[in-house]
């Protein structure tokens, strides 16, 4: 352990930039030292490393090739966390970023969590965690900060762009959801002619559907809205007369192939279109089945777009790598 001690302190002094140096400029977004330090967590890799694999550890902590190969990976570091801070601005470009306070209560949430889990409390924690080493609870809580608003980030950033593929669907194939006139009718179907008139009759005196099959043992009847030239429920020749007439209309009994029809017209709904609202969730699992790849593809495309124009500005120069 002295001698990792000893090893980071040769770092720190080649990593020469005070804490809070500034190491890159993210379109106008500082990048610390501190803040990159947290995302390398030299400390905890190095400890990693000697607990799985000394020889190499004593590779990297004698050599100046080592020293080279962890700048290298430091670097590394710095780039993806470019690029992570970067999204999260694409995403408050689309206006689909987090809030501070939903990210900070997440975090919030997190450490409570981990200290009902580990049976710890505060000082407990930060104590654990830097024997883990990974840093003291208050820099432990600004890396799960980052990394969550990046989470966050992402997940809004995908469902912003599968929303707009799920509109985008909905004004293509409107056709699709659009319900066809319907009407609220009563129909009552029998061989008999003189039944018929006489259900005619109770329909005009306005006696209840139900009675009026009860009475006649009629169970095969239709009480309720039909699709306008549903002709499994209404013979297309009556349909006919049917979509001429007004709604409160009870037709004259209508002859057809040895039946005897008795319709009334209760009500009419128009065609119209479904609301988005209401089939939103019905397209959504369709775009997810067939276009989640190329949502996907969206996404990244346009990021890329936002990464090359976007200022980026690296100031930290590298001692060993030029």
């Amino acid at each position: 352990m002295k001698k990792l001690v000893f090893f980071l302190g040769v770092l720190l002094a080649i990593f020469s930039f005070a804490q809070q140096e500034i190491v890159a400029v993210v379109n106008g977004r500082n990048v610390t030292m501190d803040e990159w330090n947290r995302e390398v967590n030299i400390q905890k890799l190095l400890l990693d490393i000697q607990n799985s694999n000394e020889i190499f550890y004593q590779i990297l902590t004698t050599s100046q090739e080592g020293l080279i190969l962890i700048e290298r990976y430091r670097l590394k570091v710095l780039d993806v966390l470019i690029r992570k801070i970067v999204f999260i601005q694409f995403a408050e470009n689309l206006k689909v970023a987090p809030s501070d306070d939903v990210v900070k209560k997440d975090v919030e949430n997190e450490i409570k969590k981990m200290l009902t889990d580990l049976k710890m409390t505060e000082a407990q924690l930060n104590d654990y965690l830097v024997k883990l080493g990974m840093g003291q609870l208050d820099e432990y809580k600004q890396k799960l900060y980052f990394q969550r608003k990046y989470s966050l980030s992402l997940a809004n950033v995908y469902t912003y762009y599968l929303d707009q593929e799920v509109r985008s669907q909905y004004e293509k194939n409107k056709e699709k959801y659009t319900v066809p006139t319907q009407y609220d009718l009563v129909v009552f179907r029998t061989k008999d002619k003189t039944v018929a008139e006489n259900i005619r009759q109770e329909l005009i005196r306005n006696v209840a559907v139900e009675e009026i099959a009860k009475k006649y043992n009629i169970s095969n009847y239709i009480n309720g809205f039909v699709n306008q030239n549903d002709t499994t429920k209404v013979p297309q020749n009556l349909w006919v007369i049917i979509t001429g007439v007004s709604k409160g209309t009870i037709l004259p009994v209508q002859s057809v192939a040895g039946e005897h029809y008795v319709i009334r017209i209760r009500d009419i709904k128009p065609s119209s279109i479904k609301s988005f609202d209401d089939v939103k969730d019905e397209i959504k699992k369709e775009v997810l089945n067939a276009k989640q790849d190329e949502v996907k593809d969206k996404v990244s495309k346009d990021f890329e777009e936002f990464y090359k124009k976007s200022k980026i500005e690296i100031r930290y120069k590298s001692q060993l790598i030029k």
